[in-house]
């Protein structure tokens, strides 16, 4: 890429927003003009224009817009691309979980680019790179598919151990007693897949245990232990059938 500097305007004021905005590196030069209700004026000059608000305002933000010569994309793992009416268009997905304030490498944030020109593909891709992070190529449909799995693998589970936290703080005991259970959890995912790893009573269908902690919980909590136990033995069933 030479020694050109590329002009990088990032809107936004949230998680990821904050993530680029201190991980962007040279040759893109990063001008944060902040979130979607910010006062300052947004360079029409820019070879960058990153929009990272939320997904309900993607459409707004876009369409200031509308004159810039330089690649607009949006950050959002479920919206498509073509939302974006620019003819220089595109998507930079970070696919992990990132919470304003807590320090967090690139190396753990892979993103997942689109582009409709080639050559815009690569100066993402670049973009990438240069925050020490990879990049992987992914259309609008799949990459819809990505971010429901990943809602699924990150933000459901951590309600769980919400509910998890809750559960302990009735009884007075504090939440990190479960953090070695947890770690060791993730941790077989490098060598094992989800199913295979699966313990505890709703894999054995062990009703006895079940139905004596389904009377420890309120309405919501038995529901939510219902739903769960019968999808890991309807699992089980169907691995046993094939």
């Amino acid at each position: 890429m030479g020694t050109r500097t590329y002009r990088t305007v990032l809107i936004g004021a949230g998680n990821v927003a904050s993530f680029l905005k201190e991980n962007v590196n040279s040759p893109f030069e990063v001008l944060a003009v902040g979130g979607r209700n910010r006062n300052c004026p947004i360079p029409k000059d820019a070879d960058i224009y990153i929009i990272s608000v939320s997904d309900k305002a993607i459409s707004a933000v876009a369409e200031e817009l509308k004159d810039v010569n330089g690649l607009v994309v949006h950050t959002a793992g479920s919206v498509p691309m073509d939302v974006l009416p620019q003819t220089r268009r595109g998507v930079l997905y970070p696919l992990q979980t990132i919470t304003k304030g807590r320090k967090l490498t690139p190396l753990r944030v892979p993103f997942y680019i689109e582009a409709n020109q080639e050559p815009d593909l690569d100066l993402l891709r670049s973009l990438a790179e240069a925050m020490g992070s990879t990049a992987m190529r992914m259309d609008s449909n799949r990459r819809r598919y990505l971010h429901l799995a990943a809602v699924f693998c990150c933000n459901f589970v951590n309600r769980l151990y919400g509910i998890t936290a809750e559960l302990l703080a009735e009884q007075d005991i504090p939440f990190n007693v479960m953090l070695p259970l947890i770690h060791e959890t993730a941790d077989k995912m490098d060598e094992l897949m989800p199913r295979d790893a699966q313990t505890g009573p709703a894999v054995r269908w062990d009703e006895e245990v079940m139905s004596q902690q389904m009377s420890l919980l309120d309405d919501e909590r038995r529901q939510i232990y219902q739903l769960l136990s019968k999808s890991i033995r309807d699992d089980k069933l169907r691995l046993e059938k094939d």
